[in-house]
Parts: structure tokens; C-alpha cells; sequence
């Protein structure tokens, strides 16, 4: 029987799968210990869907308690956040998600990269720099693409609402 596994053998298992988005997974490796962010590949093993600070803030408003975080801990998935580009990234499946996702959301498969912060990195440092909002929980577990689009839909829709008043 195999012992329940540590948080640094869960995050290594986790910078492991997300470093082999590249034919050459040890330059993930050494961007990170290099620095804070790899450049990843998108579309083979996990797309990206990229979200207006604007968007996920909406959402949270409605939400109790009010923060990004807790909204986006809905999404059953890992999600980056941007700071200095005000941006959230959520990792999906890499098959597109379907028609346009609206104004404030960017569907990014294959043929785009992503700066991935070190995986470990979950807390916002002061300095803009990318983190997790919402830690990678194991190899492959992905934001849950309808969840996703049920939260742009709210967001829009609450944009759209503060534009008209």
C-alpha cells in the first residue's frame, strides 16, 4: 500500500507534468530556477483561458464572502493571476471551449505559451509578479471548463449591468 504522498512530492509531480508542455521539459525546469516563471506551451497537454481582472473582481461581489479567490476556487482547477497585466489565467482542458466567450475572456491553445510562475509560488509577492490564485492540485486536474464559462457569463453580465447604470 503506497503512503498518502507529501506536498513537495505533489509539487514535484505537478512542475513535472507541467514542464513536459515542452518537447524540452528541463528548460521549464531551469526557467524556474533560474527565475520565477517558465515559459509553457499551450494546446498539447492544457490550454489556457485568459480573464479580465475586471471579469473574476464582478463575479466576487456577488459572491460570500467577496474575494477572487473564493470564486475561483469554483473552477476545481489551478488558476494564475497576472497582476501587473491585471489578468487571470485559468488552465482547461486543451480543446477549445466552444463559440466566443465574450469580450472580457481569450480562449489560448496551440501555438500560444503562458509564463507559469514555480509551482509552490501561491501567495502575491508585491512586486506584480505572477503567482497561483489557485494552486495545481495534481498532474492534470484542470479548471472545469463549464464552470468556467457559467462564471464568464456572470461576469459579463454584471459588467454589462455597471456599464448601463
Amino acid at each position: 500500500m503506497r503512503a498518502i504522498s507529501t506536498d513537495a512530492e505533489t509539487e514535484a509531480a505537478v512542475a513535472a507534468w507541467l514542464a513536459d508542455s515542452l518537447n524540452r521539459p528541463g528548460n521549464a525546469r531551469q526557467q524556474w530556477t533560474d527565475g520565477h516563471v517558465a515559459l509553457l506551451a499551450l494546446g498539447r497537454r492544457f490550454s489556457a483561458v485568459r480573464l479580465a481582472d475586471d471579469l473574476v473582481y464582478a463575479v466576487a461581489a456577488g459572491a460570500e464572502p467577496a474575494t477572487a479567490s473564493t470564486v475561483l476556487r469554483l473552477l476545481r482547477g489551478p488558476v494564475i493571476h497576472d497582476p501587473r497585466n491585471h489578468r487571470f489565467y485559468a488552465l482547461v482542458p486543451s480543446s477549445p471551449p466552444g463559440p466566443g466567450l465574450g469580450r472580457y475572456a481569450t480562449h489560448l491553445g496551440l501555438g500560444h505559451y503562458i509564463g507559469v510562475p514555480k509551482v509552490g509560488d501561491n501567495e502575491p509577492t508585491g512586486t506584480l509578479a505572477s503567482y497561483w490564485a489557485v494552486p495545481a492540485t495534481a498532474p492534470g486536474a484542470l479548471c472545469d471548463p463549464i464552470r468556467l464559462r457559467d462564471m464568464i457569463e456572470m461576469g459579463t453580465a454584471a459588467l454589462d449591468r455597471q456599464a448601463a447604470s
